[in-house]
């Protein structure tokens, strides 16, 4: 019985990635690789400071590229929930000669609940105030978008010693946009598929390979169907 629930969370992980693959068949995806840093320093047992900055590129338009950075506070109310905020500036830069600055804020709520032996699930709410500045003559633009989050992520297991666990990680999200069929952005109403694998490298330092399925909506909330294959690089710093 023991060792079932030492092997059930790749069991699990191995089964959405099948699922996922066949997404990958089924459908012609753009592909994108995604990386980011992200620090969280804490001031005492409740409040923290920090926030993440990263790169994002398209495999196949190596025109296409977007820098972030977005400092954040958290604070634990509870040990299993919390809130926080950022203030993120998102750069978009395409052909060299044209680029899209957002500044964008957010607020969140994050629990976790239940927290099974093998197993605990976790779930996220965030709203969105999105300010998009455009080059030439576009104007500039005003969104609000609502995001969901479920998860479950493994119990740390002690494969390659109990000073370095891993631990495996399922998610799905689906973003809403308020008044989206006048949206100018290009990817609206996205739903993500994500799969991760996470490995504590020390107490304070930890890294984690994504892979995200993401289904879009191009241009206008009727308009026609996208997806794309996201490969992310996350790594996480305790200070």
């Amino acid at each position: 019985m023991k060792l079932h629930k030492q092997f059930l969370p790749a069991f699990l992980f191995l089964g959405f990635v099948s699922l996922s693959g066949f997404q990958l068949s089924a459908q012609d995806l753009d592909n994108q690789l995604w990386m980011n840093y992200a620090v969280k320093i804490p001031v005492n047992d409740r409040l923290s400071w920090g926030g993440d900055a990263g790169v994002r590129g398209a495999f196949a338009n190596l025109d296409w590229h977007q820098a972030l950075i977005r400092p954040a506070v958290n604070y634990q109310f509870k040990e299993s929930a919390s809130v926080s905020g950022a203030l993120a500036w998102f750069g978009t830069f395409i052909n060299q000669s044209s680029s899209i600055n957002e500044l964008r804020f957010h607020q969140e709520l994050n629990a976790k609940w239940p927290d099974l032996d093998v197993v605990h699930i976790f779930y996220r709410v965030r709203v969105e105030e999105r300010f998009f500045f455009y080059q030439r003559d576009i104007p500039n633009e005003f969104r609000v978008r609502l995001r969901g989050l479920v998860g479950v992520r493994t119990q740390d297991l002690n494969w390659f010693g109990p000073k370095r666990p891993i631990y495996f990680e399922s998610m799905f999200e689906g973003f809403k946009t308020i008044k989206d069929e006048e949206a100018l952005e290009i990817l609206i109403n996205q739903a993500r598929l994500y799969t991760a694998f996470g490995h504590r490298i020390s107490k304070n330092f930890r890294y984690e390979l994504h892979y995200i399925y993401q289904g879009s909506t191009l241009f206008t909330g009727e308009g026609p169907d996208s997806s794309q294959n996201i490969f992310r690089i996350r790594l996480i710093h305790t200070l």
